[in-house]
């Protein structure tokens, strides 16, 4: 917006909505203001999107769906409007703290993670039954109020998003609960945690590895629900399990060692019913009982609704590390945790062999620019989806300025299906026809392909060291009556 479309305090919204103080977003394309309505004297909280139109489109089929969601666990929704030069939505205030706040203090027992979860997840599948995803779910955007609710933000129903992805945050958010880190399998803007703890191989540690005192059979279930080549259950599904595994003698006491056992292939998936989610608890004493402990004097307000990580209450600055709580006796000596390459457009391009016709390269930059909602393309094939059986496949050359230890590559995509691998070579043959046809009679399998991959995959390499990758697209996904595939994020990890 320009500075004359920018609303500002004492503005009144709709004719009804007065703005009372800019609290989060400031500059971007999300803000958060504390409002009033002036109609019934009550406090609102106003999320503003520039610009409206179009691109506010998800965002206003969200908040219809939120506020036919008839769930305690989602904030209410009172309004959303659409002006054009900007869109807002019109929600209730929450007083009170965001999990991220408990989290950053101290961890939750695992009957208090279950509870909390299962709770978030009757709201995200009420979102699910109307057909759109929450796409910013994690600690910053889930409120435990005054009143003893845990409370989930608006959805913000990004394109690109899927159901799967949230169901995943789940299963990172009460990782989160029982570790206080975040799995960074699971991508979320600024969570405010800390990373979760990887192994040598840049797996994220067993929860129970962390935190000894987690069940074994909780543990087991927060590791599938993070592993993308296992399908999650519903959102649903995942509420009932929670539940059912949070009553007494449901899962054996936490245990010096645990077997993992996968939790996701015992679930009888079929028995429930996604479209009548479990009605969320509204009065959650237990979870009440550790908010009293953590916050602050003053009334502090929702918090990070706005996914820049902007905390609108003025809570504690983020931590940037955290004891775990691992057992660190007889240990291995310390391994270097992997860390991200920082990539930029020159560091990318596009293969395409022949018969490929080279000139399906426009966006490519976008796969590095760590936004999800923009990304590169490939061409729609309609008679094949090994790309009209016109080339062996398209892929993403990504050079890493020198050879490098690599442990794994993520890679996001905004439709499920493809088959995926990695190439490496040590030097680039060219940007050319015929250097693309080096790539692949040249370089070395580095990661298996992965068939009917989700939308987002973590391509694990074991530690050998390269310059150059290629994320390697050797099927595509159904899309419009073809097929096609839109990568939107790349990340890759080296020690």
């Amino acid at each position: 917006m320009s500075s004359a479309e920018v609303p500002s305090v004492g503005d009144l919204l709709a004719e009804r909505y007065r703005l009372e103080e800019h609290v989060g977003g400031a500059n971007g394309h999300r803000q958060l203001w504390r409002g009033v309505d002036v109609l019934l004297h009550r406090s609102v909280a106003v999320v503003l999107r520039s610009p409206g139109g179009e691109d506010a489109a998800p965002t206003m089929t969200a908040a219809v769906a939120a506020s036919r969601a008839h769930v305690d666990s989602m904030v209410d929704v009172y309004d959303a409007v659409d002006e054009g030069r900007f869109a807002y939505v019109v929600r209730e205030w929450v007083n009170g703290s965001s999990l991220r706040g408990v989290l950053e203090r101290q961890t939750l027992d695992s009957t208090h993670a279950l509870e909390l979860v299962a709770s978030v997840a009757d709201s995200v599948a009420a979102l699910h039954d109307g057909g759109v995803t929450h796409a910013d779910l994690h600690p910053g955007t889930i409120l435990l109020s005054e009143d003893d609710r845990v409370m989930v933000t608006e959805p913000r129903n990004e394109p690109g998003n899927t159901a799967v992805e949230d169901v995943r945050a789940l299963g990172a958010t009460l990782y989160a609960c029982l570790t206080g880190t975040w799995p960074r399998v699971v991508p979320a803007e600024n969570t405010g945690l800390p990373d979760a703890a990887t192994d040598e191989w840049g797996r994220v540690l067993d929860a129970a590895d962390v935190v000894p005192r987690v069940p074994a059979a909780l543990s087991t279930l927060t590791a599938d629900l993070l592993d993308h080549t296992q399908p999650p259950p519903s959102a649903a599904e995942l509420a009932v399990e929670l539940r059912r595994l949070n009553e007494p003698g449901a899962v054996e006491p936490a245990a010096e060692s645990h077997t993992p056992t996968s939790v996701l292939s015992s679930m009888n998936l079929g028995r429930f019913k996604p479209e009548t989610p479990p009605a969320g608890m509204k009065r959650l004493a237990v979870i009440a009982a550790v908010i009293a402990g953590v916050l602050l004097a003053s009334v502090i307000t929702s918090a990070v609704v706005l996914g820049g990580g902007d905390d609108p209450a003025g809570a504690e600055e983020q931590i940037t590390g955290s004891d775990t709580g691992a057992d660190t006796t007889d240990e291995e000596p310390e391994v270097t945790a992997p860390t991200e390459v920082e990539l930029t457009a020159d560091s990318i391009r596009v293969v395409d062999p022949p018969t490929g016709s080279r000139n399906n390269t426009e966006g490519i930059e976008t796969v590095v620019d760590g936004n999800a909602s923009t990304g590169w393309s490939t061409s729609t094939y309609y008679n094949d989806p090994k790309f009209g059986n016109l080339k062996p496949g398209m892929g993403i050359l990504i050079d890493l300025g020198e050879a490098r230890e690599v442990t794994s590559v993520r890679v996001q995509m905004t439709s499920a299906g493809a088959t995926v691998g990695l190439l490496a070579g040590d030097e680039d043959p060219g940007d050319s026809s015929d250097g693309d046809q080096a790539i692949v009679d040249n370089f070395t399998v580095l990661a298996e392909p992965v068939t009917d991959a989700d939308t987002n995959i973590e391509l694990q390499v074991g530690g050998e060291t390269t310059r150059y990758i290629v994320v390697w697209v050797t099927e595509l996904p159904p899309s419009s009556g073809g097929y096609k595939l839109t990568v939107s994020d790349i990340n890759v990890f080296v020690r």
